[in-house]
């Protein structure tokens, strides 16, 4: 089987590794180092962030069409749909060479999903999507019959974004939509992105709920090297709005007002990186609260290791993979109660969920854990539940979808 897949990653300053890259390096790993007669080819942004080991994989490399050094959203989101155009193009000798039989979009925004659709149109391949999330707290918000962009619009603006950034993101989360109800197969990551595709018109048996794994054996290895804990709290994920970031450090302000001491780690990046940081000074919090930008994963699990609570007030979800990742590390985690988290991680009983939005049910919540810290007991608790996550179970079942795509 050969699959072509667009690969689509903004640049780190822009944004922080997400869970839909996370997963797609680790399904190119996957295949490579098994018995499997494949052939991928990635059309990847670049700076390229595959490893040039990996045998069955054969990466071109497309830059932006012009420099944009910005971090304001809607003119890195233009350049990054004018990428998709530019990689359409330079996908045209390469699939007439390697004669794919199917395209793979692994994310479904816009940025990854444009380019993969629009060769989908010219060569007449089956498109199969991942889909991480879609930017909704519960399917109750979902009405097809009456589905627009004003729906999209208000929410963005009701989590801080301008009118402008709002239209602009709502008008691309609208298309994204549009384009995946024209893709032939979709692998879901958590029932709740299944049932919300059902709700826009996909036949179940073109749907394959799969899920994401953890890192769990490379991160034992900085557990048991943990020692003693530098961090009260700790956040990793993309510096944006929708992650809750101004919620996190209201909700740490609270907990200073109580323990002058108590410390927070955030790491991570995004386009809100520089105003999070002034509002930390704002706060007059800069003793409290230490930044680290874009780490490493080696970096960011001794980071986790070292902290006591994981603090996740993300607000749309599609997996939660930095939870997962998290729960290796031996953290307990307070997180909002939103539909996917709650469906990955319910069960675990060193998850706690707090009313959706409220940075001081997060604060009681924070206080209440650390106040009744047990290292070793929630230690155990989330390193048992992060034990069900493994990646070659989760892409032998994808490898299967795709083969009868293909």
């Amino acid at each position: 089987m050969r699959i072509f897949s667009l690969f689509f990653h903004p640049e780190r300053k822009t944004t922080f590794l997400g869970g839909a890259e996370k997963r797609f390096l680790k399904f190119l790993e996957f295949l490579n180092s098994g018995d499997y007669e494949i052939k991928v080819l990635v059309l990847e942004f670049r700076p390229s962030l595959i490893s040039g080991e990996l045998k069955k994989v054969e990466v071109l490399t497309v830059d932006k069409p012009f420099r944009i050094c910005s971090s304001n959203l809607m003119l890195n989101y233009f350049s990054w749909i004018l990428w998709g155009f530019k990689a359409v193009i330079r996908s045209l000798p390469a699939f007439f060479r390697i004669k794919p039989d199917l395209i793979l979009s692994p994310n479904n925004t816009l940025p990854s999903l444009f380019p993969a659709f629009l060769i989908k149109l010219v060569f007449r391949k089956p498109l199969c999507v991942v889909v991480h999330h879609f930017d909704f707290t519960s399917q109750d918000e979902i009405q097809v019959e009456n589905f627009l962009p004003t729906k999209f619009f208000r929410k963005y603006q009701n989590i801080g974004y301008s009118f402008s950034t709002a239209i602009f993101k709502a008008l691309a989360s609208f298309l994204a939509i549009s384009i995946l109800r024209k893709a032939n197969k979709i692998i879901s990551v958590s029932k709740f992105s299944a049932k919300t595709l059902l709700l826009f018109g996909f036949r179940k048996e073109n749907v394959l709920v799969s899920g994401n794994g953890v890192d769990f054996h490379d991160i034992s290895k900085f557990y048991r090297e943990s020692g003693k804990k530098v961090f009260d709290g700790v956040f990793v994920g993309r510096v944006s709005l929708e992650k809750g970031i101004y919620d996190l450090v209201d909700a740490w302000r609270i907990i200073v007002s109580k323990w002058k001491r108590a410390r927070l780690a955030i790491v991570g990046e995004g386009p809100e990186l520089e105003n999070l940081k002034t509002r930390i000074r704002s706060y007059g919090l800069e003793g409290n609260i230490v930044v680290f930008g874009g780490l490493s994963d080696r970096e960011m699990y001794r980071i986790l290791c070292k902290s006591k609570v994981f603090i996740f007030p993300s607000r749309f979800e599609g997996w939660g993979l930095a939870v997962s990742e998290a729960l290796a590390c031996g953290l307990p985690v307070v997180c909002y109660k939103i539909p996917a988290l709650e469906e990955v991680f319910g069960k675990c009983k060193s998850v706690f969920f707090v009313s959706k939005f409220d940075s001081e049910a997060l604060a009681r919540k924070i206080v209440q854990i650390l106040e009744n810290f047990d290292k070793k007991s929630f230690g155990r608790i989330s390193r048992n539940f992060a034990k069900n996550f493994v990646w070659e179970k989760i892409f032998e079942k994808d490898l299967t979808f795709l083969r009868k795509i293909g």
